[in-house]
């Protein structure tokens, strides 16, 4: 099967079948033995699906089932063995302090052709390749371990030491009906119970892939925020087999650019060489806007994000790392600009010429790193007089000197003088001239520093965007200014109609509470102030004596990790074992005094106790940055004026769409953030949206699993960890590869694989055990997975991660528990997934990148950064400064509906009027007014859930006939409704609310 049907299977549920005519005589047997092997895996066929199986020839069936059953496992991670270090896993072993002593002893004083140092037996054995330990069989039995027993090391496939070991029998999920004792219930009083199944997925037939195709293609183009990795990817399999190497399919406006570049580039890549190539570059470069259109479509032609995010580079001081020689550091690359065909090169110049000397040089200072590249193949300066313009805007990015009589010269001396507020000639004595812009942005913030909130506003008219980006700020510059007040609400009132959905929307959402605002008091700023001054004087110190810190041997390692050994006990010895390098000196415990005034101040930075802020940085992964909250509060009036404004803005560009005779909505969709940067997004099985919170099923384990595999020549050992905490965010402990076990048995660790080469990779697994982790005082866990070597996330062959609910005795790895499996991508080396409320059995999933410099990170190293990380995004997300899904259908329902119906989660509604924030403050009540919904037969329908059993719930089925008419919508977080709805994702409503 061709990557099409792959991508509608993923996206859609749905599957082809090719096959006509009679059906075979066993083929309702057939698909009978298919749907058992589908059912094993959490899937079942619809019937519509199952009627054409039935009728596929005995010669395309087997293929069909293979590729079915294959795709299907790799969209749970079950496409390959996870086996992790030790095959008993969860009962790993008790005693791990015992164990790592002989694990050190061996590999401290083990040397070939002596007896074992710790049974006495002859005949160790060879040393095991690549790591050269001497592993004795006795005392180390390999039927026990997957790997090194003593580094965790994948061993080559030509090892005599682990032998083949015959696989368990490991219990299958199976049903059990209603009210039926549980034997095995009282076999032992530690024994957890199962967790109820997880929903079965059910796979449809497509009769037309080509049209859903098609469908799928249009609604990705029509998202307003750029893509994500996953969805770009499928958009070039949708574009590739609808319409490679054409633009005419495109609508008149694409929101997002980065989508519109990535689609001209591919259209370039598969036009070139043809006769139509120079008729695209036209097309293309009248889509052109700005001078970042054009660089966004060069860059994604040369193979780059189109979002020109550059790879961060970590500023590491020499010999921090401590690195071995023979791994070297691994960073992602940086694009390399592609030779550009004549056609294409001269078009961007024209674009940038056309687009003038002012605003092409202040368009090329967004991204001059990006420019600096693109000219080394633009060749601005090689002919001036065809393009002025373009060669004077990089000159202004260069800073390029030119003799005044020279062409370049002449034609920055004519821009200047035609703009002589913008463009600022600059003589110098050797007879050249130089220039450099005036930006827009340095004449709005000229007007700030002078107090002129009326002339600032005005300016950001110019550029709406901007001006509803920065509206928290003005309205504070603003204060009690009625003229400046009313100046605001004017440019906000004449610009809303020309802004992007998305923008609106989280502008709307960020001034919620504001009138409301906590500001860290004078005594946190100044206890951070002087943190981050001890953080900046300890890094100066580390810098300066790193090359007489760095320990040369083990011998020395021991010696050193003995200074800490009183304080941190074995920990600290497995971490210096692991690592070959220096361990760090214990810190200095603060004085009470200086504790006093720390309040707030977690490792160096603003943390839990302290009002702060929380930024997400723009980038190709999501991470956050923290600041004391210095903000004064807001007037409530104008905070009121912004969301009134919003709301009715967005329900009239609503009002345009078609009709619904009713909108369902259901209240808990206003815990689910709206999808606002899918870019940073990884790619996931459940489309848990980034701040949604989840409830947790009636389950007592939770099994956190990790799978990776390292490129060739590249040794890859990452870590799956779990940092715990309390209801003040204090570091209760951890579990990970220092500490096997936590609270006895409250979370168990499958041990530490530090190498994963093709084909088996390597695999960890975490289980949680709640009730136990509860009674040991645990509130929140955070499980993390970091990249101890340092080696970034992108550059793996693959890496997988989720989260699983495994059954009593059951296997260690279960397609059909898996509740959730994401990628681990982007430049990035640690990732904490998600934060869990072991008391209220929630889950808040966060995908977000934490940074960190050097390398042999652990949960150990970075606990402080964890506890500041879980608690600001548990506080930001659950303190509503994000707009919501329930927001999205809101002001679709209150342009689009008829009447409108709030549903509960006890199964009672209440009737709003049409009005967004009517429907908001309905959201909020447990329960509604009334049990009987209206009769929907026949009937249009806008309905949004969080999930198919969600809709079931408040839409049921009025026996076996669809309950709503042709033409409903439903809009769901996770799962697949029945065939009689359009199913529409979030993102899909959000492009829908496009402006003009």
């Amino acid at each position: 099967m061709d990557a099409l049907a792959v991508v509608l299977l993923r996206r859609t549920a749905r599957v082809s079948v090719v096959g006509s005519g009679a059906a075979p005589a066993d083929g309702a047997a057939w698909v009978a033995s298919l749907e058992a092997d589908l059912a094993d895996r959490g899937w079942l066929l619809r019937q519509d699906l199952r009627a054409g199986a039935t009728r596929l020839p005995p010669a395309v069936r087997i293929r069909w089932a293979d590729w079915l059953l294959a795709t299907v496992d790799e969209l749970v991670g079950a496409d390959r063995p996870l086996l992790p270090l030790y095959r008993s896993f969860p009962n790993t072993p008790q005693d791990v302090e015992a164990v790592y002593v002989r694990r050190l002893l061996t590999h401290l004083f083990a040397v070939p052709d002596a007896p074992c140092v710790l049974c006495g037996r002859d005949n160790v054995g060879a040393p095991l390749d690549p790591c050269g330990h001497l592993v004795c069989p006795a005392c180390f039995p390999p039927d026990q371990v997957t790997g090194c027993p003593v580094c965790g090391r994948r061993l080559s496939a030509d090892n005599t030491y682990l032998t083949i070991v015959e696989p368990s029998s490991p219990v299958r999920s199976r049903p059990r009906r209603a009210g039926t004792p549980n034997e095995d219930a009282d076999a032992d009083e530690r024994t957890v119970r199962d967790a109820p199944p997880l929903p079965m997925r059910i796979a449809g037939l497509e009769v037309d892939p080509i049209g859903a195709a098609i469908r799928i293609r249009d609604q990705l183009v029509g998202q307003p925020a750029a893509l994500s990795d996953t969805d770009r990817a499928d958009l070039k399999v949708l574009v590739d087999a609808t319409a490679p190497g054409r633009l005419d399919w495109l609508p008149d406006v694409v929101p997002a650019r980065e989508t519109l570049a990535q689609i001209i580039a591919w259209a370039l890549h598969a036009a070139a060489l043809t006769p139509g190539y120079r008729d695209l570059v036209d097309a293309a470069a009248r889509r052109w806007s700005t001078a970042t259109d054009a660089a966004r479509t060069l860059w994604a032609y040369s193979g780059g994000d189109p979002g020109l995010v550059l790879p961060r580079r970590d500023d590491e001081p020499p010999g921090e790392m401590g690195r071995p020689s023979r791994e070297p550091a691994v960073t992602v690359p940086v694009a390399r600009v592609r030779a550009l065909p004549r056609p294409l090169r001269r078009a961007v110049l024209a674009h940038l010429d056309a687009l003038g000397a002012v605003v092409a040089a202040e368009d090329l200072r967004r991204h001059p790193t990006v420019w600096k590249r693109l000219g080394e193949r633009l060749h601005p300066y090689e002919n001036v007089a065809a393009h002025p313009a373009a060669a004077v805007a990089f000159a202004t990015l260069r800073g390029t000197r030119a003799a005044v009589e020279s062409a370049l010269g002449g034609a920055m001396v004519t821009s200047c003088a035609r703009a002589p507020r913008h463009l600022l000639l600059t003589d110098h004595f050797d007879g050249t001239a130089s220039v450099r812009v005036r930006t827009h942005a340095s004449v709005v913030e000229e007007a700030l520093a002078a107090g002129d909130v009326v002339e600032a506003a005005r300016l950001l008219t110019e550029r709406p965007g901007e001006l509803w980006r920065r509206l928290d700020h003005l309205l504070r510059a603003a204060g009690d200014d009625p003229a400046a007040q009313a100046a605001i609400e004017e440019a906000a009132s004449s610009t809303a109609a020309r802004v992007a959905p998305g923008v609106l929307a989280s502008a709307a959402a960020q001034l919620a509470g504001r009138d409301d605002t906590t500001r860290a008091t004078d005594a946190q700023l100044a206890a951070t102030a002087r943190a981050r001054a001890a953080a900046a004087r300890a890094r100066a110190s580390a810098n300066a004596t790193t090359e007489s810190a760095v320990v040369g041997g083990l011998g020395d390692a021991l010696r050193a990790a003995a200074l800490r050994i009183r304080g941190d006990g074995p920990a600290v010895l497995r971490e210096v074992f692991r690592s070959g390098v220096r361990t760090p000196a214990p810190a200095e415990k603060p004085t009470e005094d200086d504790a006093a005034e720390a309040a707030g101040i977690v490792g160096g930075r603003p943390g839990p106790g302290m009002p702060r802020r929380v930024f997400f940085p723009r980038g190709s992964v999501a991470t956050t940055w923290t600041e004391p909250e210095r903000r004064p509060t807001l007037p409530t009036a104008a905070i009121t004026g912004v969301r009134d404004l919003v709301d009715n803005e967005l329900a009239t560009r609503a009002a345009r769409l078609g009709r619904y005779d009713v909108a369902v909505l259901d209240a808990a969709l206003a815990e689910v953030p709206a999808p606002m940067r899918e870019r940073a997004a990884s790619t996931q099985l459940a489309g848990w949206p980034r701040g949604s919170v989840r409830a947790l099923p009636d389950a007592e384990v939770l099994r956190l699993f990790l799978h990776w595999e390292e490129p060739d020549a590249t040794r890859v050992d990452l870590d799956l960890s779990c940092v715990f905490f309390d209801q003040d965010w204090q570091r209760v402990g951890h579990c990970d590869y220092t500490q096997l076990r936590f609270a006895g048995d409250g979370a168990i660790h499958s041990g530490d694989l530090t190498s994963a080469p093709a084909p088996l990779g390597a695999t960890e697994y975490l289980d949680l055990h709640l009730t136990r982790l509860v009674e040991h005082g645990v509130r929140y866990a955070a499980p993390t997975l970091l990249s101890y070597n340092a080696v970034p996330f992108e550059n793996l062959t693959e890496a997988i991660a989720g989260v699983m609910l495994p059954l009593r005795g059951g296997e260690q790895f279960d397609g059909s528990r898996v509740a959730q499996r994401f990628d681990l991508r982007g430049n990035a080396r640690m990732l904490l997934p998600m934060v869990v409320d072991l008391r209220t059995r929630r889950l808040l999933w966060t995908d977000l990148t934490l940074n960190g410099r050097g390398d042999n990170h652990s949960v150990g190293r970075h606990g402080d950064q964890l506890a500041r990380a879980a608690a600001d995004q548990w506080e930001h997300f659950l303190g509503g400064h994000r707009p919501t899904i329930l927001d999205l259908l809101a002001w679709h329902a209150a342009g689009r509906a008829d009447r409108i119906l709030v549903g509960h989660a006890d199964h009672t509604y209440t009737e709003v009027p049409a009005d967004a924030g009517a429907i908001r403050a309905v959201a909020v009540a447990e329960t509604g007014e009334t049990r009987q919904l209206p009769d929907l037969t026949g009937r249009t329908v806008l309905a949004g859930v969080v999930d198919p059993e969600a809709l079931d719930r408040l839409v049921p089925r009025l026996g076996g006939t669809a309950p709503v008419a042709s033409g409903s919508t439903v809009v769901t977080v996770t799962g697949t409704p029945d065939t009689y709805w359009t199913v529409l994702r979030a993102a899909d409503l959000l492009g829908q609310l496009g402006a003009g």
